[in-house]
C-alpha cells in the first residue's frame, strides 16, 4: 500500500481503516482485488460515447490543455476503454490491463517510459492503484498531474456512496485530505474542478497538480541557511533523560546522528575511553556519515526535519549504523520557519505513529517518561 498513508494512526470499520485525522480511508485487505481483464475493458467500453461521457471528456481535455497546451504530450495511466486517448490527439497510454495493452499497442499509442513525458493524467484511477506512489516516482520534477476520483465529506458514510465499491476502490479521501496527500507525495494543487459532477456523475472532482514541491535536497539546502547563524541545540532540554539512557547501557561508541551544532555527544567522551562521532548533512564538517557501525545512535529533534517520504531512508540509515538508538522527536510545529516559509517541523506525526514506524525498522520500540508532553523519547531497546 501507499507508504505513507500506512504510517497514519488509523481505526478499525470494518472492511475499511479510517484516519479520520488524515482525511484518508483504505481497503483494510488490499489482496481483496477485481479482475483487471478483458471483461473489465468490455465493461468501460460499455460506457463510451454516452452523452455523459462526451461532457467529462470534452472537461478533460480542457483542464489538461489549458495547463499544458494543446501540443503537449500526454501518458494516461490507466486508459478505462481508451476512449480519453481517442480524443485528445498526442495522447499515449499504460495499464496494467492485457486487453487495454493489447488495444494500446495496436493502435500504436502504448507506452511505459515515464522520463519521455511531462504530463500525466489518472482519470479514475488513483483510488484503484495499491501503491500510487510506483508511478508518482516514475513522475519528473516539474511534471503535471492530472486525475478525477471520488471526494467524501464524511468518510463514516463510505458505504452509503455509490462509490463504496470493495476490491476496486483500494483508497477514500476527503478533499483537503486528497490534496494534503499529494503535497506529501510533492505534488502542488494548481487546480480544482467539478465539470464532472455538473455533468452527471456523483461527487467527483478532477485535480490539476504539478510536481515542484521541495524534495529532500531543497530542504536540506533551507535547513543550511536556517543553521547558518545558529541552530539545532535544543539537547540540553532532555539530557538528564539521555544521559541516563546511555550510562546505563553503558557504549562503547556513539553515533550522534543530525547532531546540528550542539555538542550533546562529547558528553559521553569519557576521556577518550569511548568512540564518538557526529553527522549531520546540514552542518559543515560533519556531512560525511562516519564508517562502521556504533553501540549506540542518539538522534535528537531530527525526525520531525525530514520530508515523510524521505524518514524510511533516514531510519534504514541510522539502522545499518546500529540497532540501539535514542530518537527525541518532537510533535508540534516549531516557533522557527525555514527561509522558504514552511515551518521548520516538516513532518508532523503522533507519538503513536512515529513508535509504530521505528519499531518497524528497528524491530522494537518503546516510549520512555518525558516532563515534556510535546516530545516522544523513544528507544528500541
Amino acid at each position: 500500500m501507499d507508504s505513507l498513508i500506512k504510517r497514519f494512526d488509523a481505526v478499525w470499520d470494518g472492511d475499511l481503516m479510517l484516519c479520520p485525522h488524515r482525511g484518508v480511508a483504505f481497503q483494510r485487505d488490499l489482496s481483496h482485488r477485481v479482475a483487471y481483464d478483458a471483461g473489465y475493458f468490455d465493461k468501460c467500453r460499455g460506457y463510451e460515447g454516452r452523452a455523459i461521457a462526451n461532457k467529462i471528456n470534452r472537461g478533460r481535455i480542457d483542464l489538461v490543455d489549458r495547463h499544458v497546451g494543446a501540443g503537449t504530450s500526454v501518458l494516461d495511466v490507466g486508459i478505462g476503454c481508451g476512449e480519453f486517448i481517442k480524443r485528445r490527439p498526442g495522447t499515449f497510454g499504460t495499464d496494467i490491463n492485457p486487453a487495454a495493452v493489447e488495444w494500446l499497442k495496436a493502435e500504436r499509442r502504448y507506452s511505459d517510459d515515464f522520463s519521455g513525458f511531462r504530463a500525466f493524467s489518472f482519470w479514475d484511477v488513483i483510488e484503484h492503484v495499491e501503491d500510487p506512489e510506483l508511478y508518482f516516482r516514475a513522475m519528473p520534477d516539474g511534471s503535471h498531474l492530472f486525475c478525477s476520483l471520488p471526494m467524501f465529506d464524511d468518510l463514516t458514510r463510505i458505504r452509503a456512496s455509490r462509490h463504496y465499491r470493495p476490491g476496486e476502490h483500494l483508497y477514500y479521501f476527503t478533499e483537503p485530505g486528497f490534496v494534503d496527500w499529494m503535497a506529501l507525495h510533492r505534488f502542488k494543487l494548481i487546480e480544482r474542478a467539478d465539470y464532472e459532477t455538473a455533468a452527471g456523475r456523483d461527487s467527483i472532482t478532477s485535480f490539476a497538480f504539478v510536481k515542484s514541491l521541495p524534495g529532500y535536497h531543497d530542504t536540506l539546502a533551507q535547513y543550511r541557511q536556517l543553521y547558518a547563524p545558529f541552530y539545532g541545540a535544543s539537547a540540553h532540554l532532555y539530557f538528564d533523560a539521555i544521559a541516563d539512557l546511555v550510562l546505563r547501557r553503558k557504549p562503547a561508541s556513539v553515533l550522534d546522528y543530525g547532531c546540528g551544532r550542539s555538542d550533546l555527544v562529547a558528553h559521553f567522551w569519557a576521556d577518550g575511553g569511548r568512540r564518538i562521532a557526529k553527522y549531520d548533512p546540514a552542518i559543515p564538517g560533519c556531512e560525511l556519515l562516519p564508517e562502521g557501525a556504533f553501540d549506540l545512535v542518539l538522534c535528537c529533534d531530527v525526525l520531525e526535519h525530514v520530508l515523510m517520504a524521505d524518514v524510511d531512508k533516514v531510519l534504514s540509515e541510522i539502522r545499518e549504523k546500529s540497532r540501539h538508538a535514542v530518537f527525541t522527536v518532537s510533535l508540534r510545529p516549531a516557533r522557527a520557519r525555514l527561509p522558504d516559509g514552511r515551518n521548520a517541523h516538516v513532518t508532523l506525526l503522533s507519538a503513536e505513529e512515529w513508535t509504530r514506524w521505528i519499531g518497524e525498522v528497528f524491530g522494537a520500540a518503546q516510549r520512555r517518561a518525558l516532563r515534556y508532553d510535546h516530545i516522544a523519547l523513544l528507544t528500541t531497546f
